[in-house]
């Protein structure tokens, strides 16, 4: 079946998500824009239940045909309105993505009205001020039950591809876990849910997972073990409880990010209903993390450590100084990682881009942070077209921010490689001779 998945502002965090999530091969994607995906898979998604887990996605759909024309016949004889009942008004809305604008839109709702309106089905064509329906509009106006549809048209240039609206982003959910949790810290900035879920996923989707069969059971299980050793707030621990994870561990060495963490915790086991999730959350400063995890414990690790100091200078020579100070401190978190993940094991985390004058950025230096340690980078996005969409780096990353920002998010994924057996200490494997 083809599905289409409308992006979010950051389209290639969006996709690769996607990709991740549902585990890809480039030949499956049928279309890709910066606004949307058409994806071909060989099995029925659940799309309420993929959008709860999907944090860069804002529609999900399914696509009924492929046309050269548009008009509202065309459109009727797709099968977009068999839910289409007449025991009360039917609402009905379009959104166009895509080649150009849709010409005539308004013509095409009214002959669609009049066509329905044959039928014996009384209509109401919902329209908005922007060039799409938003979430909120599809979800107001109940476009995704049996008492509507949205019409999603898009265009490839040569073809229209017709579908529906299955699913929306849960936004009232995600605003409330956002602005709605007791533990707030606004000062050190806090983590986006839908971020987040974003790298929760890139760590321990079952597609990051395949190569390692024992970690992929018990994720199934309820068994796989996240880590958040920069926990802040708690956002990533509590957006991992809501995804499914049963075990989850946080540390920060901050007295006040895990008293908030604690707080948001309770609150989402009242909000969330997380009463079955055993979540460890403790003081620990990260360099001594290995003392209080055991050894090769963890599945995952994902996480926001300081991104530097929020005030001060912003000059290159002081910024310099900035990440100096943040590649030592990484390079120790990175060497304690090492010693409490699995094999095959991955660390998701977020590395600050510094933006100077003339839009001249400051990266981290990797070799430094990843220096006499396994780790390996991911690339998501490996072997997909680019399409004049996939923004990747010239180091394989990821970024997520505003254009004003002074300091943007870097997306990193590492894997442990798989040579570090449990009976092994780090050291001794490094050391072993080659054969």
């Amino acid at each position: 079946m083809r599905y289409f998945f409308i992006l979010g502002k950051n389209p290639t965090l969006s996709f690769a998500e996607i990709v991740t999530v549902l585990a890809l091969k480039p030949e499956q994607v049928l279309y890709l824009s910066k606004e949307a995906a058409i994806i071909n898979l060989a099995q029925e998604i659940d799309a309420q239940s993929l959008m709860r887990k999907l944090g860069g996605t804002i529609k999900i759909g399914v696509v009924n045909a492929q046309l050269s024309i548009i008009n509202a016949q065309s459109i009727l004889n797709e099968k977009i309105f068999n839910d289409a009942r007449n025991d009360g008004k039917f609402n009905f809305g379009i959104s166009y993505y895509g080649v150009g604008a849709l010409e005539n839109e308004k013509q095409l709702a009214m002959e669609i009205k009049k066509a329905l309106k044959e039928k014996g089905v009384s209509s109401r064509w919902v329209t908005s001020r922007e060039k799409v329906l938003s979430s909120v509009v599809v979800e107001q106006n109940k476009l995704t039950s049996e008492r509507g549809v949205e019409i999603i048209i898009i265009n490839d240039g040569q073809q229209y591809f017709i579908g529906k609206t299955l699913a929306v982003q849960p936004f009232k959910e995600l605003s409330a876990r956002d602005y709605g949790r007791p533990g707030r810290d606004d000062y050190s900035g806090m983590l986006p849910p839908k971020l987040a879920q974003i790298l929760i996923n890139f760590a321990t989707s079952p597609h990051s997972l395949r190569s390692s069969p024992l970690s992929l059971a018990r994720r199934g299980a309820g068994g796989e073990v996240l880590l958040d050793p920069f926990c802040g707030s708690g956002t990533i621990l509590t957006e991992a409880a809501l995804m499914g994870f049963k075990n989850i561990i946080g540390c920060d060495k901050s007295e006040k990010a895990v008293s908030d963490t604690r707080k948001n915790i309770e609150w989402m086991k009242v909000y969330g209903q997380l009463s079955k999730v055993r979540c460890q959350v403790s003081q620990c400063d990260v360099q001594k993390l290995s003392q209080r995890i055991k050894t090769h414990s963890i599945d995952a690790i994902v996480t926001e450590p300081y991104l530097g100091p929020s005030r001060g200078k912003r000059d290159r020579k002081a910024i310099e100084k900035i990440a100096c100070e943040l590649e030592q401190l990484y390079h120790q978190a990175i060497l304690q990682f090492e010693k409490v993940l699995k094999p095959n094991g991955r660390v998701v985390m977020i590395w600050p881009v510094f933006v100077l004058a003339k839009n001249e950025s400051i990266f981290l230096n990797t070799k430094n942070i990843l220096k006499n340690t396994s780790f390996q980078k991911i690339i998501p996005l490996a072997g997909f077209p680019r399409r004049g969409l996939i923004e990747i780096s010239e180091r394989n990353t990821m970024f997520y921010y505003r254009e004003s920002q002074k300091v943007r998010r870097e997306i990193v994924i590492l894997q442990k490689s798989s040579l570090y057996d449990t009976e092994y200490d780090t050291e001794k494997i490094r050391n072993k001779p080659r054969r």
